[in-house]
């Protein structure tokens, strides 16, 4: 079966614990074993919208990975931990910053920055997750990269007198930015110890919290919940028909002349998601099929 569920995630499991009750959920209601990934991972300790992906819907993961992301965060300051989210231990403390300082800061961060993961994250090192060589005791170094942060607004505040502890933000980013990261980055540029105390996606790939159903509802009757993989592929580019003889040729992987402008489209051929094809320079070809 081909399709996707969009699944609002909770706090404490991860996105692979959640792809194995998804799979496992679907694979007995259709009475098939049938593939399984999520469209961009959460990390334990965050919540909301997780795109899970069935069958051969699997293959758009690089096609979403390019999708802009929205999150609801909490940043806390005065203590800083190891894994710069509730989860870990405190390993500093400093004074509370000013809110005028972390505003100033919060300005100097949108648009294309330079970013380094945190330790504790699944960036792949030599073959290894960052996060098991972390908790080895490990001593090793993560390049920083460039992510995009679009928007960062301001949602609500706490204060300790006239100091800042608790900053709820709005932020829209690029693929691939981390949260955390960014919330240690304003600390650190203020002068302060923070870590992230929450973290919920409200909106991946297009689809948002009100798109999403509970894991323990999706795996009462995942039938209800799996939906055509036309939904996922449209909200990344443009649905295309085609004549028949056009379609077989791109079926059989030739490269033909077309009039589209460059770029990626998805080929819907008999009401189904067929494959998509890339047109460069007046040459189509398919590159990724989504049907056998």
């Amino acid at each position: 079966m081909n399709g996707f569920a969009v699944i609002n995630k909770g706090l404490g499991i991860s996105s692979s614990d959640v792809v194995i009750k998804c799979r496992n959920a679907l694979s007995r209601a259709i009475n098939e074993k049938t593939k399984c990934g999520h469209m961009g991972t959460l990390d334990p300790m965050a919540e909301g919208v997780l795109i899970v992906a069935f069958g051969n819907a699997t293959r758009l993961f690089d096609y979403l990975l390019s999708k802009e992301k929205s999150y609801e965060a909490t940043f806390t300051f005065g203590e800083a931990r190891d894994t710069v989210d509730r989860a870990g231990n405190i390993i500093a403390t400093s004074q509370l910053p000013k809110y005028q300082q972390v505003l100033d800061v919060l300005r100097k961060v949108v648009g294309e920055i330079s970013q380094v993961p945190p330790k504790y994250s699944a960036v792949n090192v030599n073959g290894r997750r960052a996060y098991d060589m972390a908790r080895a005791g490990k001593d090793f170094q993560l390049e920083a990269k460039k992510v995009n942060v679009k928007d960062i607004t301001v949602l609500d505040k706490t204060f300790i007198e006239d100091a800042c502890q608790d900053l709820s933000v709005s932020i829209t980013c690029g693929s691939g930015t981390y949260i955390r990261s960014l919330c240690a980055d304003i600390a650190k540029e203020v002068g302060v110890c923070g870590y992230m105390s929450k973290l919920t996606r409200v909106n991946c790939g297009g689809y948002t919290l009100e798109d999403s159903v509970l894991l323990s509802d999706f795996v009462k009757n995942p039938l209800e919940y799996v939906r055509n993989v036309k939904g996922l592929l449209q909200q990344v580019m443009p649905i295309i028909q085609l004549d028949e003889k056009t379609y077989i040729k791109l079926r059989n992987g030739r490269c033909i002349d077309s009039d589209l402008e460059d770029g990626t489209y998805g080929v819907e051929y008999n009401e189904a998601i067929c494959f998509i094809i890339n047109v460069k320079r007046n040459k189509a070809k398919s590159v990724c099929y989504l049907q056998d």
